[in-house]
Protein backbone atom coordinates (compact mmCIF):
# COMPACT_ATOMS: atom_id res chain seq x y z
CA UNK A 1 0.00 0.00 0.00
CA UNK A 2 1.55 3.63 -1.06
CA UNK A 3 1.89 6.01 1.82
CA UNK A 4 1.53 9.67 1.50
CA UNK A 5 3.39 12.30 3.22
CA UNK A 6 2.58 15.64 3.29
CA UNK A 7 5.31 18.58 2.68
CA UNK A 8 5.34 21.43 4.66
CA UNK A 9 8.76 23.20 4.52
CA UNK A 10 10.10 24.30 0.83
CA UNK A 11 8.49 26.67 -1.60
CA UNK A 12 6.00 23.80 -2.56
CA UNK A 13 3.55 24.36 0.23
CA UNK A 14 0.75 21.50 -1.54
CA UNK A 15 2.81 19.20 -2.94
CA UNK A 16 3.39 15.46 -2.01
CA UNK A 17 5.76 12.80 -1.52
CA UNK A 18 4.93 9.01 -2.61
CA UNK A 19 6.94 6.10 -2.78
CA UNK A 20 6.03 2.71 -1.74
CA UNK A 21 7.31 -0.83 -0.36
CA UNK A 22 10.18 -1.25 -3.01
CA UNK A 23 11.38 2.43 -2.06
CA UNK A 24 11.95 0.82 1.15
CA UNK A 25 14.06 -1.90 -0.07
CA UNK A 26 16.10 -0.29 -2.14
CA UNK A 27 16.85 2.15 0.66
CA UNK A 28 17.82 -0.37 2.58
CA UNK A 29 21.49 -0.95 1.38
CA UNK A 30 22.04 2.60 2.80
CA UNK A 31 21.66 1.10 6.27
CA UNK A 32 24.98 1.09 8.54
CA UNK A 33 26.96 -2.31 9.51
CA UNK A 34 27.24 -3.35 12.94
CA UNK A 35 30.66 -2.02 13.35
CA UNK A 36 29.32 1.10 12.66
CA UNK A 37 26.41 1.09 15.12
CA UNK A 38 27.24 3.60 18.34
CA UNK A 39 26.53 1.54 21.25
CA UNK A 40 25.58 5.06 23.48
CA UNK A 41 23.08 5.79 20.96
CA UNK A 42 22.03 2.42 20.78
CA UNK A 43 20.14 0.33 24.09
CA UNK A 44 18.48 -3.20 23.76
CA UNK A 45 15.54 -3.97 25.89
CA UNK A 46 17.08 -7.06 27.22
CA UNK A 47 20.12 -5.21 28.68
CA UNK A 48 17.16 -2.99 30.25
CA UNK A 49 15.70 -5.79 32.23
CA UNK A 50 18.56 -6.56 33.21
CA UNK A 51 19.70 -3.71 35.01
CA UNK A 52 16.34 -2.74 36.14
CA UNK A 53 16.03 -6.32 37.75
CA UNK A 54 19.25 -6.22 39.70
CA UNK A 55 18.87 -2.65 40.50
CA UNK A 56 15.34 -4.15 42.45
CA UNK A 57 17.59 -6.89 44.30
CA UNK A 58 19.65 -4.55 45.41
CA UNK A 59 17.07 -2.30 47.32
CA UNK A 60 15.29 -5.56 48.71
CA UNK A 61 17.81 -6.23 50.61
CA UNK A 62 17.58 -3.35 53.18
CA UNK A 63 13.72 -3.99 53.02
CA UNK A 64 14.10 -7.46 53.98
CA UNK A 65 16.43 -6.66 57.28
CA UNK A 66 13.57 -4.13 58.39
CA UNK A 67 10.94 -6.56 57.96
CA UNK A 68 13.09 -9.21 59.85
CA UNK A 69 13.52 -6.72 62.49
CA UNK A 70 9.93 -5.46 63.14
CA UNK A 71 9.02 -9.11 62.93
CA UNK A 72 11.03 -9.97 65.76
CA UNK A 73 9.76 -6.80 67.52
CA UNK A 74 6.14 -7.92 66.89
CA UNK A 75 6.79 -11.73 68.16
CA UNK A 76 8.11 -10.03 71.42
CA UNK A 77 5.73 -7.27 72.05
CA UNK A 78 2.90 -10.39 71.34
CA UNK A 79 4.56 -13.07 73.67
CA UNK A 80 4.73 -10.15 76.30
CA UNK A 81 1.30 -9.14 75.48
CA UNK A 82 0.02 -13.11 76.27
CA UNK A 83 1.86 -13.28 79.17
CA UNK A 84 0.40 -10.62 80.52
CA UNK A 85 -3.31 -11.38 79.62
CA UNK A 86 -2.38 -14.67 81.21
CA UNK A 87 -1.38 -13.02 84.13
CA UNK A 88 -4.60 -10.75 84.49
CA UNK A 89 -6.57 -14.07 83.80
CA UNK A 90 -5.05 -15.37 86.74
CA UNK A 91 -5.45 -12.54 88.88
CA UNK A 92 -8.81 -11.71 88.20
CA UNK A 93 -9.54 -16.05 88.14
CA UNK A 94 -7.98 -15.79 92.13
CA UNK A 95 -10.39 -12.83 92.56
CA UNK A 96 -13.20 -15.11 92.09
CA UNK A 97 -15.26 -17.64 94.86
CA UNK A 98 -14.30 -20.62 93.17
CA UNK A 99 -10.95 -19.22 91.68
CA UNK A 100 -9.96 -19.89 96.14
CA UNK A 101 -10.39 -23.46 96.43
CA UNK A 102 -7.43 -25.89 96.11
CA UNK A 103 -7.14 -27.52 93.50
CA UNK A 104 -8.20 -30.97 94.56
CA UNK A 105 -11.15 -29.27 95.90
CA UNK A 106 -11.67 -28.36 91.95
CA UNK A 107 -10.66 -32.05 90.78
CA UNK A 108 -13.73 -33.96 92.93
CA UNK A 109 -16.24 -30.87 91.88
CA UNK A 110 -15.14 -31.80 88.70
CA UNK A 111 -15.96 -35.69 89.17
CA UNK A 112 -19.01 -35.20 90.41
CA UNK A 113 -20.38 -32.73 87.63
CA UNK A 114 -19.26 -35.05 85.25
CA UNK A 115 -21.85 -37.70 86.22
CA UNK A 116 -23.35 -39.45 83.19
CA UNK A 117 -22.66 -36.78 80.68
CA UNK A 118 -20.33 -38.37 77.51
CA UNK A 119 -18.04 -35.30 76.97
CA UNK A 120 -18.51 -33.40 80.23
CA UNK A 121 -14.43 -34.34 81.09
CA UNK A 122 -14.00 -32.78 77.39
CA UNK A 123 -16.12 -29.98 77.72
CA UNK A 124 -15.29 -28.77 81.20
CA UNK A 125 -11.47 -29.15 79.65
CA UNK A 126 -12.08 -26.21 77.42
CA UNK A 127 -13.07 -23.47 79.86
CA UNK A 128 -9.92 -22.39 80.40
CA UNK A 129 -6.81 -22.85 81.12
CA UNK A 130 -6.62 -23.25 84.97
CA UNK A 131 -9.73 -25.98 84.52
CA UNK A 132 -8.13 -27.81 81.95
CA UNK A 133 -4.89 -28.58 83.95
CA UNK A 134 -6.82 -29.38 87.34
CA UNK A 135 -9.12 -31.69 84.90
CA UNK A 136 -6.46 -33.31 83.25
CA UNK A 137 -4.78 -33.49 86.53
CA UNK A 138 -7.53 -35.88 87.82
CA UNK A 139 -8.33 -39.25 85.94
CA UNK A 140 -11.19 -39.91 87.56
CA UNK A 141 -13.03 -37.48 85.76
CA UNK A 142 -12.28 -39.19 82.60
CA UNK A 143 -13.20 -43.00 84.14
CA UNK A 144 -16.21 -43.08 82.48
CA UNK A 145 -16.08 -43.82 78.76
CA UNK A 146 -19.34 -44.69 76.82
CA UNK A 147 -18.39 -45.75 72.72
CA UNK A 148 -20.83 -44.74 70.05
CA UNK A 149 -20.22 -46.16 66.92
CA UNK A 150 -22.63 -43.49 65.68
CA UNK A 151 -20.27 -40.77 66.58
CA UNK A 152 -18.09 -39.00 64.34
CA UNK A 153 -14.22 -39.96 65.90
CA UNK A 154 -15.71 -42.47 68.08
CA UNK A 155 -12.16 -44.24 68.37
CA UNK A 156 -10.07 -41.37 68.88
CA UNK A 157 -11.94 -40.01 71.18
CA UNK A 158 -12.23 -43.10 73.19
CA UNK A 159 -8.39 -43.30 72.80
CA UNK A 160 -8.20 -39.84 74.87
CA UNK A 161 -10.05 -40.85 77.43
CA UNK A 162 -8.37 -43.95 77.94
CA UNK A 163 -5.30 -41.95 77.63
CA UNK A 164 -6.69 -39.64 80.22
CA UNK A 165 -7.73 -42.18 82.75
CA UNK A 166 -4.13 -43.25 83.79
CA UNK A 167 -4.62 -46.34 85.73
CA UNK A 168 -7.91 -45.29 87.60
CA UNK A 169 -10.61 -48.23 87.27
CA UNK A 170 -12.91 -47.77 84.11
CA UNK A 171 -16.67 -47.78 83.64
CA UNK A 172 -17.02 -48.38 79.59
CA UNK A 173 -20.49 -48.41 77.96
CA UNK A 174 -20.86 -49.26 73.93
CA UNK A 175 -23.98 -48.29 72.63
CA UNK A 176 -25.82 -47.47 69.50
CA UNK A 177 -24.31 -48.53 66.45
CA UNK A 178 -25.29 -47.43 63.04
CA UNK A 179 -28.70 -48.83 61.52
CA UNK A 180 -26.95 -50.32 58.56
CA UNK A 181 -24.79 -52.71 60.69
CA UNK A 182 -28.36 -54.46 61.57
CA UNK A 183 -27.66 -56.24 58.11
CA UNK A 184 -23.68 -56.29 58.00
CA UNK A 185 -21.29 -56.34 60.48
CA UNK A 186 -18.27 -54.19 59.36
CA UNK A 187 -15.18 -56.09 61.20
CA UNK A 188 -12.74 -53.81 60.38
CA UNK A 189 -14.86 -50.87 62.30
CA UNK A 190 -15.32 -53.19 65.67
CA UNK A 191 -11.90 -54.68 65.93
CA UNK A 192 -10.13 -51.69 66.29
CA UNK A 193 -12.55 -50.51 69.21
CA UNK A 194 -12.25 -54.34 70.26
CA UNK A 195 -8.69 -53.97 70.53
CA UNK A 196 -8.45 -50.91 72.43
CA UNK A 197 -11.07 -52.79 75.33
CA UNK A 198 -9.00 -55.30 75.47
CA UNK A 199 -5.55 -53.65 75.72
CA UNK A 200 -7.52 -51.78 78.96
CA UNK A 201 -9.63 -54.62 80.29
CA UNK A 202 -7.56 -55.01 83.50
CA UNK A 203 -8.69 -51.70 84.44
CA UNK A 204 -12.27 -52.33 83.84
CA UNK A 205 -15.04 -52.46 86.61
CA UNK A 206 -17.79 -51.68 84.58
CA UNK A 207 -18.55 -52.79 81.78
CA UNK A 208 -22.07 -52.36 79.40
CA UNK A 209 -23.63 -52.74 76.43
CA UNK A 210 -26.58 -51.18 75.47
CA UNK A 211 -28.68 -51.12 71.98
CA UNK A 212 -26.52 -53.31 70.50
CA UNK A 213 -27.81 -55.95 68.45
CA UNK A 214 -26.44 -59.46 69.17
CA UNK A 215 -24.32 -60.19 66.17
CA UNK A 216 -22.62 -56.64 66.51
CA UNK A 217 -21.99 -57.60 70.53
CA UNK A 218 -20.76 -60.93 69.54
CA UNK A 219 -18.36 -60.04 66.94
CA UNK A 220 -16.68 -57.82 69.34
CA UNK A 221 -16.46 -60.05 72.56
CA UNK A 222 -15.15 -62.58 69.87
CA UNK A 223 -12.33 -59.81 69.31
CA UNK A 224 -11.72 -59.47 72.73
CA UNK A 225 -11.93 -63.20 73.92
CA UNK A 226 -11.52 -65.24 71.14
CA UNK A 227 -13.10 -68.95 70.82
CA UNK A 228 -11.43 -71.63 72.00
CA UNK A 229 -13.63 -74.39 70.11
CA UNK A 230 -15.69 -73.48 66.55
CA UNK A 231 -18.55 -71.56 66.67
CA UNK A 232 -21.91 -73.15 66.84
CA UNK A 233 -24.67 -72.41 64.18
CA UNK A 234 -27.31 -69.43 65.65
CA UNK A 235 -30.57 -71.73 65.93
CA UNK A 236 -33.66 -71.04 63.98
CA UNK A 237 -37.00 -71.61 64.95
CA UNK A 238 -38.13 -73.25 61.62
CA UNK A 239 -35.15 -76.35 63.13
CA UNK A 240 -35.70 -78.87 64.52
CA UNK A 241 -34.76 -79.77 68.14
CA UNK A 242 -31.21 -79.35 68.74
CA UNK A 243 -30.01 -81.05 71.39
CA UNK A 244 -26.38 -79.06 73.17
CA UNK A 245 -24.46 -80.56 74.56
CA UNK A 246 -22.05 -78.50 77.38
CA UNK A 247 -18.92 -77.10 76.05
CA UNK A 248 -15.42 -77.96 77.89
CA UNK A 249 -14.07 -75.96 80.50
CA UNK A 250 -11.28 -73.54 79.85
CA UNK A 251 -7.40 -74.08 80.96
CA UNK A 252 -6.61 -72.38 83.44
CA UNK A 253 -3.68 -70.96 80.85
CA UNK A 254 -5.77 -69.68 78.47
CA UNK A 255 -8.06 -67.16 81.93
CA UNK A 256 -7.23 -63.88 82.06
CA UNK A 257 -7.40 -62.12 85.83
CA UNK A 258 -9.70 -59.50 85.45
CA UNK A 259 -11.13 -57.00 88.07
CA UNK A 260 -14.44 -56.28 86.72
CA UNK A 261 -17.58 -56.19 89.21
CA UNK A 262 -20.99 -55.46 87.04
CA UNK A 263 -21.25 -56.38 83.69
CA UNK A 264 -24.56 -55.72 81.66
CA UNK A 265 -25.05 -57.07 77.83
CA UNK A 266 -28.67 -54.90 76.63
CA UNK A 267 -28.53 -56.51 73.28
CA UNK A 268 -31.26 -55.24 71.01
CA UNK A 269 -33.73 -57.92 69.10
CA UNK A 270 -34.18 -56.96 64.97
CA UNK A 271 -38.03 -56.76 64.39
CA UNK A 272 -37.69 -56.26 60.78
CA UNK A 273 -39.92 -57.79 58.77
CA UNK A 274 -38.17 -60.68 56.46
CA UNK A 275 -35.26 -60.83 58.94
CA UNK A 276 -34.44 -63.30 61.75
CA UNK A 277 -34.05 -62.29 65.02
CA UNK A 278 -30.53 -60.68 66.15
CA UNK A 279 -29.28 -62.33 69.30
CA UNK A 280 -25.91 -62.99 70.81
CA UNK A 281 -25.03 -66.37 70.93
CA UNK A 282 -22.45 -66.70 73.61
CA UNK A 283 -22.70 -70.65 74.40
CA UNK A 284 -19.55 -71.96 73.44
CA UNK A 285 -17.42 -69.13 74.95
CA UNK A 286 -16.61 -69.98 78.56
CA UNK A 287 -14.34 -67.76 78.66
CA UNK A 288 -15.95 -64.88 77.87
CA UNK A 289 -14.89 -61.76 80.19
CA UNK A 290 -11.47 -63.88 81.34
CA UNK A 291 -11.37 -64.85 84.89
CA UNK A 292 -13.10 -62.08 86.74
CA UNK A 293 -13.45 -63.47 90.40
CA UNK A 294 -14.81 -60.27 91.71
CA UNK A 295 -17.98 -59.87 89.12
CA UNK A 296 -21.28 -59.32 91.64
CA UNK A 297 -23.71 -58.48 89.07
CA UNK A 298 -24.46 -60.27 85.72
CA UNK A 299 -27.07 -59.48 83.12
CA UNK A 300 -28.16 -60.52 79.75
CA UNK A 301 -30.68 -59.75 77.52
CA UNK A 302 -31.79 -61.32 74.40
CA UNK A 303 -28.53 -63.10 74.50
CA UNK A 304 -27.84 -67.29 74.97
CA UNK A 305 -25.34 -67.28 77.45
CA UNK A 306 -22.99 -70.35 78.10
CA UNK A 307 -23.91 -71.34 81.61
CA UNK A 308 -20.53 -72.72 82.29
CA UNK A 309 -18.90 -69.43 82.26
CA UNK A 310 -16.21 -69.04 84.28
CA UNK A 311 -17.41 -65.90 86.22
CA UNK A 312 -20.80 -68.30 87.43
CA UNK A 313 -18.29 -70.37 89.07
CA UNK A 314 -16.66 -67.93 92.26
CA UNK A 315 -19.76 -67.89 94.29
CA UNK A 316 -19.17 -63.81 94.07
CA UNK A 317 -22.60 -63.07 92.32
CA UNK A 318 -24.91 -61.07 93.94
CA UNK A 319 -27.34 -59.75 90.78
CA UNK A 320 -28.17 -62.70 87.79
CA UNK A 321 -30.49 -61.24 84.80
CA UNK A 322 -30.50 -64.00 82.20
CA UNK A 323 -33.29 -63.16 79.32
CA UNK A 324 -33.25 -65.89 76.83
CA UNK A 325 -34.92 -65.01 73.11
CA UNK A 326 -37.97 -67.16 72.51
CA UNK A 327 -37.38 -70.12 70.27
CA UNK A 328 -38.46 -73.90 69.66
CA UNK A 329 -35.24 -74.81 68.71
CA UNK A 330 -33.27 -74.30 72.43
CA UNK A 331 -33.64 -75.86 75.90
CA UNK A 332 -32.41 -73.93 79.05
CA UNK A 333 -30.13 -76.34 80.83
CA UNK A 334 -32.62 -76.24 84.12
CA UNK A 335 -30.07 -78.28 86.16
CA UNK A 336 -26.88 -75.55 85.25
CA UNK A 337 -28.95 -73.36 86.66
CA UNK A 338 -29.00 -75.11 89.28
CA UNK A 339 -25.69 -75.61 89.94
CA UNK A 340 -25.18 -71.58 89.32
CA UNK A 341 -27.38 -70.96 92.17
CA UNK A 342 -26.08 -73.42 94.32
CA UNK A 343 -22.13 -72.09 93.48
CA UNK A 344 -23.55 -68.32 94.51
CA UNK A 345 -25.49 -68.54 97.68
CA UNK A 346 -25.46 -64.92 98.23
CA UNK A 347 -27.80 -64.31 95.43
CA UNK A 348 -30.12 -61.36 96.32
CA UNK A 349 -31.53 -61.10 93.22
CA UNK A 350 -32.19 -63.92 90.44
CA UNK A 351 -34.16 -63.22 87.25
CA UNK A 352 -34.60 -65.81 84.52
CA UNK A 353 -36.47 -65.98 81.30
CA UNK A 354 -35.63 -68.87 79.47
CA UNK A 355 -37.33 -71.38 77.18
CA UNK A 356 -38.22 -75.11 77.06
CA UNK A 357 -36.55 -76.96 80.18
CA UNK A 358 -34.22 -80.13 78.74
CA UNK A 359 -35.09 -81.73 82.24
CA UNK A 360 -34.79 -85.54 82.27
CA UNK A 361 -34.92 -87.85 84.88
CA UNK A 362 -31.16 -88.00 85.90
CA UNK A 363 -31.64 -84.29 86.92
CA UNK A 364 -34.49 -85.24 89.13
CA UNK A 365 -32.21 -88.17 90.84
CA UNK A 366 -29.98 -85.32 91.25
CA UNK A 367 -31.95 -82.86 93.15
CA UNK A 368 -32.82 -85.66 94.77
CA UNK A 369 -29.75 -86.77 96.17
CA UNK A 370 -28.12 -83.10 96.37
CA UNK A 371 -31.04 -81.91 98.31
CA UNK A 372 -32.18 -78.41 98.34
CA UNK A 373 -30.35 -75.60 97.25
CA UNK A 374 -30.31 -72.98 100.25
CA UNK A 375 -30.46 -68.83 99.08
CA UNK A 376 -30.35 -67.38 102.46
CA UNK A 377 -29.76 -63.74 100.95
CA UNK A 378 -32.13 -63.79 97.97
CA UNK A 379 -34.80 -61.73 97.95
CA UNK A 380 -36.22 -61.12 94.55
CA UNK A 381 -36.89 -64.26 92.77
CA UNK A 382 -38.73 -63.70 88.79
CA UNK A 383 -38.95 -66.83 86.60
CA UNK A 384 -40.60 -66.92 83.31
CA UNK A 385 -40.86 -69.26 80.26
CA UNK A 386 -39.28 -72.35 82.53
CA UNK A 387 -39.90 -75.28 84.43
CA UNK A 388 -40.77 -73.01 87.52
CA UNK A 389 -42.41 -75.42 89.34
CA UNK A 390 -39.17 -78.11 89.64
CA UNK A 391 -37.33 -74.79 90.14
CA UNK A 392 -39.77 -73.74 93.37
CA UNK A 393 -39.40 -77.39 94.25
CA UNK A 394 -35.09 -77.11 93.85
CA UNK A 395 -34.31 -73.74 96.36
CA UNK A 396 -35.22 -72.44 100.24
CA UNK A 397 -35.51 -68.23 100.28
CA UNK A 398 -35.65 -67.42 103.69
CA UNK A 399 -35.89 -63.42 103.13
CA UNK A 400 -37.67 -63.80 99.57
CA UNK A 401 -39.46 -60.60 99.73
CA UNK A 402 -40.54 -60.22 95.47
CA UNK A 403 -41.56 -62.72 93.41
CA UNK A 404 -42.83 -63.16 89.72
CA UNK A 405 -44.12 -66.38 88.13
CA UNK A 406 -45.26 -66.15 84.80
CA UNK A 407 -45.08 -67.18 80.62
CA UNK A 408 -45.08 -71.00 81.53
CA UNK A 409 -45.28 -73.08 78.95
CA UNK A 410 -47.85 -75.59 79.82
CA UNK A 411 -47.75 -75.40 83.07
CA UNK A 412 -51.67 -74.65 84.94
CA UNK A 413 -51.27 -72.87 87.98
CA UNK A 414 -54.28 -75.14 89.68
CA UNK A 415 -52.06 -77.64 89.51
CA UNK A 416 -47.59 -77.85 89.87
CA UNK A 417 -47.26 -74.15 90.34
CA UNK A 418 -49.78 -73.73 93.34
CA UNK A 419 -48.55 -76.55 94.79
CA UNK A 420 -44.87 -75.85 94.33
CA UNK A 421 -45.34 -72.33 95.57
CA UNK A 422 -47.00 -73.22 98.86
CA UNK A 423 -44.15 -76.29 99.52
CA UNK A 424 -41.39 -73.02 98.83
CA UNK A 425 -43.04 -70.93 101.49
CA UNK A 426 -43.36 -73.83 104.09
CA UNK A 427 -39.92 -74.67 103.48
CA UNK A 428 -38.40 -71.30 103.49
CA UNK A 429 -40.23 -70.62 107.19
CA UNK A 430 -42.77 -68.51 105.89
CA UNK A 431 -40.63 -65.46 104.38
CA UNK A 432 -42.08 -62.10 104.38
CA UNK A 433 -42.81 -62.06 100.64
CA UNK A 434 -44.38 -58.39 100.05
CA UNK A 435 -44.78 -58.20 96.05
CA UNK A 436 -46.42 -61.01 94.15
CA UNK A 437 -46.92 -61.03 90.00
CA UNK A 438 -48.62 -63.63 88.12
CA UNK A 439 -48.48 -64.07 84.25
CA UNK A 440 -49.84 -65.74 81.97
CA UNK A 441 -50.50 -68.90 83.70
CA UNK A 442 -53.61 -70.95 83.22
CA UNK A 443 -56.01 -71.64 85.39
CA UNK A 444 -58.89 -73.65 83.97
CA UNK A 445 -61.66 -75.68 86.15
CA UNK A 446 -60.65 -74.10 89.51
CA UNK A 447 -63.31 -75.58 91.80
CA UNK A 448 -61.39 -75.42 94.94
CA UNK A 449 -59.51 -71.95 96.34
CA UNK A 450 -57.27 -74.56 98.04
CA UNK A 451 -55.20 -73.70 94.50
CA UNK A 452 -54.58 -70.44 96.20
CA UNK A 453 -54.35 -71.25 99.60
CA UNK A 454 -50.81 -69.76 99.23
CA UNK A 455 -51.95 -66.17 100.08
CA UNK A 456 -53.22 -67.63 103.48
CA UNK A 457 -48.97 -67.74 103.73
CA UNK A 458 -48.25 -64.28 102.80
CA UNK A 459 -49.57 -61.96 104.95
CA UNK A 460 -47.21 -59.26 104.36
CA UNK A 461 -48.43 -59.12 101.27
CA UNK A 462 -48.19 -55.41 100.15
CA UNK A 463 -48.96 -55.52 96.19
CA UNK A 464 -50.72 -58.15 94.10
CA UNK A 465 -50.23 -58.32 90.16
CA UNK A 466 -52.20 -60.51 87.90
CA UNK A 467 -51.80 -60.29 84.40
CA UNK A 468 -53.59 -62.79 81.64
CA UNK A 469 -54.43 -65.04 84.28
CA UNK A 470 -58.12 -66.37 85.02
CA UNK A 471 -58.71 -65.31 89.08
CA UNK A 472 -61.30 -66.38 90.82
CA UNK A 473 -64.39 -64.20 92.31
CA UNK A 474 -64.41 -66.47 95.38
CA UNK A 475 -60.59 -65.32 96.29
CA UNK A 476 -61.35 -62.05 96.06
CA UNK A 477 -64.32 -62.27 98.40
CA UNK A 478 -61.34 -63.82 101.08
CA UNK A 479 -59.79 -60.12 100.57
CA UNK A 480 -63.27 -58.38 102.11
CA UNK A 481 -64.57 -60.75 104.87
CA UNK A 482 -63.10 -60.02 108.96
CA UNK A 483 -60.45 -61.98 110.08
CA UNK A 484 -61.63 -65.14 112.18
CA UNK A 485 -59.42 -65.96 115.28
CA UNK A 486 -61.39 -69.23 115.41
CA UNK A 487 -59.86 -70.80 112.53
CA UNK A 488 -56.78 -73.45 112.21
CA UNK A 489 -53.56 -71.85 110.53
CA UNK A 490 -52.91 -73.35 107.26
CA UNK A 491 -56.90 -73.61 106.18
CA UNK A 492 -58.48 -71.22 103.99
CA UNK A 493 -61.89 -71.03 104.36
CA UNK A 494 -64.59 -68.58 104.20
CA UNK A 495 -64.69 -65.94 106.73
CA UNK A 496 -60.71 -65.89 106.90
CA UNK A 497 -59.23 -62.59 105.52
CA UNK A 498 -56.25 -62.94 103.17
CA UNK A 499 -53.33 -60.11 103.34
CA UNK A 500 -54.47 -57.64 105.37
CA UNK A 501 -50.83 -55.49 104.38
CA UNK A 502 -52.37 -55.59 100.83
CA UNK A 503 -52.58 -52.15 99.32
CA UNK A 504 -52.15 -52.41 95.63
CA UNK A 505 -53.85 -54.75 93.25
CA UNK A 506 -53.48 -54.87 89.64
CA UNK A 507 -55.66 -56.46 87.13
CA UNK A 508 -54.92 -56.73 83.38
CA UNK A 509 -56.97 -59.17 80.75
CA UNK A 510 -58.49 -60.82 83.88
CA UNK A 511 -61.83 -62.63 83.97
CA UNK A 512 -62.81 -61.73 87.27
CA UNK A 513 -66.50 -59.77 87.63
CA UNK A 514 -67.38 -56.51 88.45
CA UNK A 515 -69.51 -57.22 91.37
CA UNK A 516 -66.91 -58.65 93.37
CA UNK A 517 -64.05 -56.14 92.71
CA UNK A 518 -66.61 -53.50 93.88
CA UNK A 519 -67.20 -55.54 96.82
CA UNK A 520 -63.88 -55.69 97.85
CA UNK A 521 -63.36 -51.89 97.19
CA UNK A 522 -66.23 -51.15 99.38
CA UNK A 523 -64.32 -53.18 102.41
CA UNK A 524 -60.87 -52.02 101.58
CA UNK A 525 -61.54 -48.38 100.99
CA UNK A 526 -60.26 -47.09 104.53
CA UNK A 527 -57.80 -48.22 106.94
CA UNK A 528 -59.10 -50.12 109.71
CA UNK A 529 -57.48 -52.43 112.87
CA UNK A 530 -58.10 -55.48 110.34
CA UNK A 531 -55.96 -53.83 107.26
CA UNK A 532 -54.76 -51.24 105.27
CA UNK A 533 -56.42 -48.95 103.06
CA UNK A 534 -56.06 -50.09 99.07
CA UNK A 535 -53.98 -47.23 97.84
CA UNK A 536 -53.99 -48.48 94.22
CA UNK A 537 -56.35 -50.38 91.70
CA UNK A 538 -55.55 -51.09 88.51
CA UNK A 539 -58.21 -52.51 85.62
CA UNK A 540 -57.21 -52.82 81.84
CA UNK A 541 -58.70 -54.74 79.31
CA UNK A 542 -60.79 -57.25 81.96
CA UNK A 543 -63.96 -57.79 79.49
CA UNK A 544 -66.58 -58.81 83.13
CA UNK A 545 -66.14 -55.02 84.50
CA UNK A 546 -68.81 -53.49 82.94
CA UNK A 547 -68.50 -49.19 82.64
CA UNK A 548 -71.29 -49.17 85.80
CA UNK A 549 -68.42 -51.14 87.73
CA UNK A 550 -65.92 -48.43 87.02
CA UNK A 551 -68.00 -46.09 87.87
CA UNK A 552 -68.49 -47.36 91.30
CA UNK A 553 -65.35 -48.01 91.60
CA UNK A 554 -63.99 -44.08 91.01
CA UNK A 555 -66.91 -42.70 93.04
CA UNK A 556 -65.12 -45.22 95.85
CA UNK A 557 -62.07 -45.29 95.27
CA UNK A 558 -61.48 -41.86 93.31
CA UNK A 559 -58.21 -41.11 92.25
CA UNK A 560 -57.00 -44.57 93.66
CA UNK A 561 -58.51 -46.55 91.06
CA UNK A 562 -57.74 -46.34 87.17
CA UNK A 563 -59.71 -47.83 84.99
CA UNK A 564 -59.68 -50.42 81.86
CA UNK A 565 -57.82 -48.88 78.95
CA UNK A 566 -59.81 -48.16 75.75
CA UNK A 567 -58.38 -49.50 72.49
CA UNK A 568 -57.76 -46.35 71.32
CA UNK A 569 -55.35 -45.85 74.37
CA UNK A 570 -53.67 -49.44 74.16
Amino acid sequence: MPLRMRQTTGDSSASELSFGMSDIISSSSSCPSPTEIDPNMYTFPDRIREEERMTTIRSLIPDEIKAASLKQQLQALQSEYNALSRDISQKRYSLTHIGVLPPEVMGEMFVYAVGSDELAALSLSQVCLAWRIIIQSTPRAWSTITIRFTRVKALKLAEHYFKQSRACPLHVAIIEPPPTWRTGVPEHEIWPVADLVKANWNRIKIFRMYKIGGGVAQTFLESCFPLEVPQLESPDSSQSSLALSPPPKPTSRSLTRSPVRHIALHLFPNHNPGQATDFGDFRLMPSLFGDPREVSTFTLENGLPCYDMNLFNWGTLRSIQIEEPHMFSYSTPIDRVLDILAANPMLHAFVLAGNRSNRVRATEVRRMTEGIVNLPALRVLSLQSVDIPFLLDSISCPILEKLKLGNELGARWDGSVASSLRNLIKRSNYPSITRLRINEIATPSLISTNDWACFEMMPNLQSFRCHHTDFPDDLLTQFTLPSSSALPPGDLSMGKLLCPALSKLVFENCNLSGAALVSLAKARSECTQDHVALQELWTWQCPNIRSIDEELLQDILGDRYTPTLQKEDV
